[in-house]
């Protein structure tokens, strides 16, 4: 609620003048005409008097001032005055990123207006300070000022992931991945004869009835995975044009998605930002996590600029299923995803460095006059991170580049097989 102190208009304070002026010309000098011209100003200012209102303030409440949403979902925001009937001129400041309608976020109305507000993708918005004027019906009296901004927290669309899950090893107790210990679970191992102590529910009849002979069933259990989520936010590297999605809106998108993925398999999924520009979200499973993520995603701040180096990230189990989201430009990230994988983790880098950046593809779609050295120093820059790619794959850790949601189906399809394939005993 935001309060504006009421004041007299200049229409208000010239009507006074001018018939004060007019009435005393008339008066002094013996002339008609001019008492005749104050008429109106001095009914004017008496019906001003008359309906002047009786509180000094006039109450503005802005609704919402939180409001969280998904994408591609439009926000109404209200403003309403305690004064029925007067006129209400509203303004809201533009903001990058968000699409008012009104397209100028200007509108007039009596009491209430309305703006809708569109964000154009996920973030974090603060829409305003709206400037507002509210005036009489006589246009006599006029209170004006800048009331309550919005905030808008846009979550990011989770999309579900094209593939398997990729898991190799799964290291937790409960889950849905399959795995060649026998336990509880529903996938069939064996059939063999009964023992004491076997479960009656896993008596096979068809196979009893036939041999003559009690036999049950043996699955095998099914277990649960650690998935961690990587996101390197030192650096967010914009595309060849304004509109095209930076690393951090890639990043931001291929986290979405995996957390989605793997929390519909029964995973614990975790994410952690070396570039400290969003909370660390702590291993969880089930919906309520993946809220949770999404949530921490859209508070993401685009503005802030990491002034420090990322952390090495700690307690990390061998056997996690790391996914690390960066554009590998800064050595650290890079030294990092090799200390994951000597870690005994199964490590894949999710590429978020733009497409077309560095590209011919990409200049030719920069207007002539923004081109610049910069897109020669973007390519020399994508030969240095071939190199990169090479030693990493063969570290045994695929790179991939982000391009949606069927970017990972080949590596996770590759690494399902992995996980199948018979493997050769040890020797003792």
């Amino acid at each position: 609620m935001t309060e504006l102190p009421i004041r007299p208009t200049p229409t208000l304070v010239r009507s006074l003048l001018l018939g004060t002026a007019l009435a005393l010309v008339g008066v002094a000098f013996g002339v008609p005409g001019f008492a005749v011209m104050a008429v109106p100003f001095v009914v004017h200012v008496a019906w001003a008097l008359l309906t002047r209102p009786r509180t000094d303030v006039v109450r503005v409440r802005t609704t919402p001032r939180l409001v969280a949403v998904h994408e591609d979902d439009a926000v109404p925001l209200h403003l309403v005055a305690d004064r029925t009937q007067w006129w209400m001129a509203v303004s809201w400041p533009l903001s990058f990123g968000l699409k008012l309608n009104p397209k100028a976020g200007a509108v007039i109305g009596t009491s209430s207006v309305t703006v809708i507000a569109e964000p154009q993708t996920w973030g974090r918005y603060l829409v305003g300070p709206p400037q507002v004027a509210v005036t009489d019906a006589s246009g006599a009296w006029r209170a004006a000022g800048l009331c309550t901004s919005s905030s808008v927290v846009v979550r990011p669309a989770a999309a579900s992931l094209v593939g398997s899950s990729g898991v190799t090893r799964p290291i937790g107790m409960a889950g849905s991945h399959p795995s060649s210990t026998p336990g509880e679970g529903s996938l069939l191992a064996d059939l063999r004869e009964f023992r004491l102590g076997d479960k009656l529910k896993r008596i096979n009849w068809r196979v009893t009835s036939r041999t003559g002979r009690l036999h049950v069933a043996t699955m095998f259990t099914e277990r649960d995975t650690e998935v961690l989520l990587v996101m390197d936010t030192m650096h967010d590297v914009p595309g060849p044009l304004a509109t095209d999605p930076t690393s951090l809106d890639l990043a931001v998108r291929a986290v979405a998605a995996l957390s989605r993925h793997y929390l519909g398999f029964g995973d614990r999924v975790a994410v952690h930002d070396i570039g400290r520009r969003m909370r660390h979200v702590r291993a969880g499973s089930g919906p309520r996590q993946l809220f949770i993520t999404i949530d921490a995603l859209s508070r993401i701040n685009r503005g802030m600029q990491p002034t420090f180096r990322g952390r090495p990230i700690r307690g990390v189990t061998p056997g996690t299923l790391v996914f690390f989201c960066s554009p590998l430009i800064d050595e650290g990230s890079i030294t990092e995803v090799g200390r994951l994988r000597r870690l005994g983790c199964e490590v894949v880098t999710i590429d978020t460095l733009p497409a077309d950046l560095g590209t011919m593809q990409g200049i030719r779609r920069r207007p002539r006059r923004e081109r610049s050295w910069l897109d020669e120093a973007w390519a020399i820059r994508r030969l240095e991170r071939d190199e990169v790619f090479q030693r990493l794959r063969e570290a045994g850790v695929p790179v991939v580049p982000w391009r949606g949601t069927a970017s990972l189906a080949g590596v996770l399809a590759t690494m399902e097989r992995a996980r199948r394939a018979p493997r050769m005993a040890g020797r003792h």
